[in-house]
């Protein structure tokens, strides 16, 4: 039952269409056939779609609970001006520069530890969360006697926590455990772009993060490309597969500007198929192509994959950047480790962590197993792949063993 109904709504034309048949022309009906004034029609009319509403809404909660294992969040809308992300000729999507988040401090939806906060942060001069408010400037060109770690990866990279308004990425402690063990000049950037794949942090590290002159470049990155490996009609670009934001952007003007309806299942629709209007929930959908298909042999992808790494690592070498490579944490938790999609990403993670480590010998790079070196529990992860604090510090504690800073 629960996959016939996914199924039903996986077009938005079928999503609209079935919108229409049930709340329109079936309470039509009714009110048509059993009454007999105009009067009786309407009341018949309303009576049945109020009933119908509340039925879907219980029937919503209850079946989206029972497939996500965890309740559906309302998404509010953001007015259109203060969305934080914006098109990029180059790039999917960025996050405009020096520009506070409208998102303000409010609680994470993690399926392991639910009660974690967002960060309130402001981005810097090169549009990324940075520092301890996410405000730090990347000054270019670089400061002399400055020792500089940039941290290249996708939300794992990116992400940020708060507690007690305290930030946390692993970016920061990694800063600190650096700082506290040498006198010399340190800084280290989080330059992570949550939903990125390898091509993506590809054109940024070329058009951008190279420009600041690094003396160090930390990559930690797999499964984001998993979906345009498993898209039908593969191409190496993955213009199969991803599309810009510039081409859907106006769909969040049209979202931000419909009133928020307090009713969780018609909130679902819209945000999925109709006029998103928060893209912390909505983003990777807008921009994604094609859909899934779990058989497909992504050996294609995972050379895709091999290559745009590969050439971070040129143009690294190429500007005696020294490169520190790290394997992928993917944890198995209680509520998905039986899940047939969750043991094909693991999968896949694991094949990419074997990529990453034989670009770390062809390349003669220091290779940080992070895959092996922190434990797979509850209180290191906040889901599969993210950290909570603890967790983001042992990555951090891994990494500062392989750097030398003379």
């Amino acid at each position: 039952m629960i996959n016939g109904v996914v199924k039903l709504i996986q077009k938005p034309f079928n999503a609209l269409f079935f919108l229409i048949i049930t709340f329109l022309v079936f309470p039509y009906l009714m009110g048509h056939f059993m009454g007999e004034t105009f009067i009786e029609k309407l009341k018949i009319f309303l009576i049945t779609f109020l009933i119908l509403i509340i039925i879907f809404e219980l029937l919503f909660r209850f079946l989206y609970r029972l497939y996500n294992g965890s309740s559906y969040v309302f998404i509010k809308k953001i007015p259109f001006k203060k969305l934080i992300v914006e098109p990029h000729p180059y790039l999917p999507y960025t996050l405009k520069k020096n520009f506070r988040s409208s998102e303000t401090s409010h609680k994470l939806s993690y399926p392991i530890h639910p009660n974690y906060y967002a960060s309130d942060l402001t981005t810097n001069n090169l549009g990324f969360y940075n520092g301890p408010n996410g405000d730090r400037d990347i000054k270019v060109p670089k400061p002399k006697d400055l020792v500089r770690i940039n941290c290249i990866g996708a939300s794992t990279t990116g992400n940020y926590l708060s507690i007690n308004n305290n930030n946390f990425s692993y970016p920061l402690e990694l800063e600190k455990i650096l700082k506290s063990k040498s006198d010399k000049n340190i800084e280290v950037n989080n330059c992570g772009m949550g939903g990125y794949n390898s091509a993506d942090l590809l054109v940024q590290f070329a058009l951008k993060i190279v420009d600041t002159e690094p003396d160090f470049l930390i990559v930690y990155h797999a499964y984001n490309d998993i979906r345009s490996y498993l898209t039908p009609n593969f191409n190496s670009d993955y213009s199969h597969s991803t599309k810009n934001l510039s081409e859907m952007y106006w769909k969040f003007s049209v979202g931000s500007k419909i009133p928020d309806v307090p009713i969780k299942f018609i909130n679902y629709l819209k945000n999925k198929w109709f006029f998103p209007s928060n893209m912390r929930y909505s983003l990777l959908e807008v921009i994604a192509k094609g859909k899934i298909d779990p058989k497909i042999d992504f050996s294609q992808g995972l050379k895709t994959y091999e290559r745009n790494l590969q050439n971070i690592i040129n143009l690294c070498l190429g500007n005696k950047i020294e490169v520190i490579l790290c394997t992928y944490c993917f944890y198995s938790h209680e509520s998905v480790k039986n899940n047939p999609e969750h043991i094909l990403h693991k999968k896949i993670v694991l094949e990419e962590n074997e990529i990453i480590k034989k670009l770390s010998k062809r390349n003669n790079l220091k290779l940080v197993d992070c895959f092996s070196l922190i434990p797979e529990d509850d209180s290191n992860f906040v889901d599969s792949r993210h950290f909570t604090p603890k967790g983001m510090n042992l990555l951090a504690k891994s990494i500062n063993e392989v750097i030398k800073i003379i």
